[in-house]
């Protein structure tokens, strides 16, 4: 029951317990909760820094992920409906997607470059052979390289822009001479024209012959350099380097005048007539891609939130803790205000608004910690994260909500005390 049945409905203690106006109630018990936290600012403070901590991480985490899948969309979307990247492998397995596409022993071969040259739609056909070499200028590397071993048809394919000096030509297979990306000749010559120069290729040397003219996102994830990010080497030049003749991908531009689909389904044909019936590969178009992308990002963002989700968890109990020490020391003040006409309910409710706003001044300095982490971030790294009102909602509600779980346990036993005990503790 919530009130005693002996205090009688005519009597002093049951005017006193005819129930408060809402507002009058909501106004009385945020009072008594704000004059608990203030009375010990230092207790109040520890107990919430596992609020804190949980808050600021799960909202860098989405604010991180959320400016990777912006830019990263953004990007996948640059190559366009008639560009067509052909992979070893399959995306998916019999068990779903597989991640380990591209990885081991590679299937594609110049014969496969020469179908699909001759294949009706296709305009342009560019392989890419991935290098995970070093890339210096004296002393300094860049910040962020992808050098890659391809032809001048790379050009037409993705559709690049010469800024200084001239792209890959035929004649160069075999030479010892690169193009930069923007962002690779802005890192490494950042006041000079590099066109001429010379830097370390796997501790080779190698003469920049142009740079590629801006592409990149503004803002994007890793500062605005991916696209640009890019050391083009002449792929005859790297199969001998490197002592093979495998490329890792194949960049197909699909004539615009023809539909990309009927296009790729003629080149997928093509490539089993090639590989004797065998379905080793994988053509991926940009939303193919960004499927595989979404379905990555989701996997690592809910295995991450779960993760800095036990920080709240920590933080709930911490709460938790700290108002069943509260209720004991204030057993007295229980007594007093039970004996005046309090119900169980009103007890109840004062304690666990003093939960619930524990855990959302957590949540506010958590929001501000998670902004200030964000915007040293942005300063200092590449990264770009991106915050919206949607997480902050999500932090609030997700602060009530500890609060209420974790407070509902010591409102019920405050709410449970006698008064005629309660009034007697010292």
């Amino acid at each position: 029951m919530v009130d005693g049945k002996s205090d009688g409905k005519h009597g002093l203690n049951g005017r006193l317990r005819r129930r408060l106006p809402l507002r009058l109630a909501v106004q009385i018990n945020l009072e008594a909760a704000l004059r608990a936290i203030a009375g010990n600012p230092l207790r109040a403070g520890l107990t919430v820094l596992g609020v804190v901590i949980g808050v600021a991480s799960v909202i860098m985490l989405i604010a991180f992920g959320r400016g990777a899948q912006r830019e990263i969309t953004a990007q996948i979307e640059m190559l366009g409906t008639n560009v067509a990247v052909i992979v070893p492998g399959k995306t998916r397995g019999e068990s779903g997607f597989n991640p380990t596409i591209g990885l081991g022993v590679n299937n594609l071969t110049d014969a496969d470059l020469d179908v699909l040259r001759r294949c009706e739609g296709v305009a342009s056909v560019a392989p890419v052979m991935l290098l995970g070499v070093p890339i210096w200028r004296g002393d300094r590397n860049p910040k962020i390289v992808l050098p890659l071993g391809t032809t001048p048809d790379f050009r037409q394919v993705r559709r690049l822009r010469v800024h200084h000096g001239r792209f890959l030509e035929v004649a160069d297979g075999g030479h010892a001479v690169c193009v930069l990306g923007s962002g690779i000749a802005k890192d490494l010559w950042p006041d000079e024209n590099p066109v001429g120069q010379t830097l370390l290729v796997d501790q080779r040397p190698y003469q920049v012959v142009g740079v590629v003219e801006q592409r990149a996102v503004s803002g994007s994830f890793f500062g605005g350099q991916e696209l640009d990010a890019i050391v083009y080497l002449p792929i005859e030049t790297c199969r001998k380097q490197m002592k093979t003749r495998q490329f890792h991908r194949i960049f197909v531009e699909v004539d615009a005048r023809q539909p990309p689909g009927r296009v790729v389904e003629r080149m997928r044909q093509t490539l089993l007539h090639q590989h004797g019936g065998k379905d080793d590969f994988t053509i991926l178009r940009s939303q193919d891609m960004l499927e595989m992308f979404y379905k990555i990002f989701n996997l690592l963002a809910t295995l991450l939130l779960g993760i800095s989700s036990i920080s709240l968890v920590v933080g709930g109990i911490g709460i938790m803790n700290i108002m069943l020490v509260s209720i004991t020391e204030r057993t007295r003040e229980i007594g007093i205000r039970k004996t005046v006409g309090a119900r169980r309910v009103d007890i109840f409710l004062q304690f666990l608004t003093e939960a619930v706003l524990l855990s959302v001044f957590g949540g506010v300095l958590g929001i501000g910690v998670a902004f200030a982490g964000c915007e040293v971030a942005r300063r200092l790294t590449p990264l770009t994260p991106l915050i919206d009102l949607a997480a902050i909602a999500t932090a609030v509600g997700v602060c009530v909500a500890v609060g209420i779980i974790f407070g509902v346990l010591p409102a019920m036993k405050a709410a449970r005390k006698d008064p005629i005990e309660a009034i007697r503790y010292e």
